[in-house]
């Protein structure tokens, strides 16, 4: 592998286990509603949030509508998850859209990182003694996903959130004002994300390297990826 000076992370599903942090904030959100939890109420919510977002059209990045409505759409999808869950489990404390914006403060709250994660991007960085410049890169609201990895600041240059920079990944845009902030150029970074779209494609698009986190042993048909990896661990023997 080349060097690089800098190194780029997405967040959800690379970083931070948001599977883990929508459990805690429907949790959380529940026991103020005073709603009794159940395995069942559980099921249905992560349900109803997987399906509210793929009917939303959210996966379909590529899409130049769902870009420019992106956050608009992630929002009203909150609402969306709650007619859903309270069709099923009748709530009589708050509406929909009370609860869709209460689970988005709810979420705020969460945080928590994959094993060995935080200590990866701490060895890595120069900040604490590594040798890499070390950002994060995530689609999402800004509010949230700032807090959300309030954990890594110590370590990391900056945090490019979607909603601050106006522009979504896979956009070239994205990738090219994060690349400029850094003041670096694309031949100098890795990317290293979940998504082959948002994350590999974005950034093969605008000339950077892109490493492929595939825990689920996925396929890229298309081999758009420089790298790939299974764990976040093998980085440590990569770079």
């Amino acid at each position: 592998m080349k060097q690089y000076s800098c190194i780029i992370f997405d967040a959800d599903h690379t970083l931070l286990d948001y599977l883990a942090d929508e459990k805690q904030a429907f949790l959380a959100l529940y026991k103020d509603l005073g709603m009794p939890v159940s395995d069942e109420l559980l099921a249905i919510s992560r349900v109803s949030s997987e399906n509210s977002w793929t009917e939303a059209g959210l996966y379909n990045v590529t899409d130049p509508q769902v870009q420019k409505a992106y956050h608009t759409l992630y929002r009203t999808h909150t609402q969306e998850i709650f007619n859903r869950i309270f069709a099923k489990f009748p709530c009589h404390t708050a509406t929909a859209k009370q609860a869709g914006l209460l689970f988005l403060e709810k979420l705020k709250g969460q945080g928590k990182a994959f094993d060995g994660a935080l200590e990866l991007v701490q060895a890595l960085s120069q900040k604490a003694g590594g040798k890499y410049r070390v950002a994060i890169a995530t689609n999402g609201l800004s509010d949230i996903q700032h807090a959300r990895l309030k954990a890594f600041s110590p370590y990391v240059e900056r945090v490019y959130v979607s909603q601050d920079l106006d522009s979504v990944k896979p956009l070239p845009g994205f990738f090219r004002r994060t690349l400029q902030d850094l003041g670096v150029e694309p031949n100098e970074c890795l990317m290293i994300g979940d998504s082959l779209i948002s994350d590999i494609a974005g950034a093969k698009a605008v000339g950077m390297d892109a490493c492929f986190f595939n825990p689920k042993g996925q396929e890229d048909k298309d081999g758009v990826a420089d790298f790939q990896i299974q764990s976040l661990q093998e980085l440590y023997q990569m770079v």
